[in-house]
């Protein structure tokens, strides 16, 4: 089973991002424009879902793909990440979902983006 872990200081404009699948783990820390943030929790709150992506640069990389897993309603949520935006080596760790977890951690983002909430958790699907 595997997870993402985003954490963010209002106080400092960086988003910390931690991706863990079985004893594999990852890091990644970028700028957090709430901008570029509100316009990813817009595109996750269609239906159905075809593809959405989030991009953050700067220190280093952080990249949130979703898209369809199969035809009954399950998700990918694909996330790359690195401690350098020029890093040749990267982590990426594809976390299986469904709609009512993407929403949920669409609605925590979005309060993420706000300052109102510092840390956003989503785990994967165990089916």
């Amino acid at each position: 089973m595997g997870k993402l872990v985003l954490s963010f200081d209002p106080e400092w404009p960086i988003l910390d991002a931690n991706v863990e699948h079985g004893h594999f783990r990852g890091h990644g820390d970028a700028h957090f424009p709430t901008d570029a943030v509100d316009e990813f929790v817009t595109s996750l709150q269609v239906y159905p879902l075809q593809r959405s992506d989030l991009t953050l640069r700067s220190p280093g990389l952080i990249n949130i793909s979703v898209f369809p897993a199969d035809g009954v309603g399950h998700l990918f949520v694909q996330v790359e990440v690195a401690e350098e935006i020029e890093a040749r080596g990267f982590a990426r760790v594809r976390l299986r979902t469904d709609y009512s977890r993407l929403s949920r951690f669409a609605d925590q983002l979005s309060l993420m983006a706000k300052g109102e909430v510092t840390e956003v958790i989503l785990e994967e699907d165990k089916a």
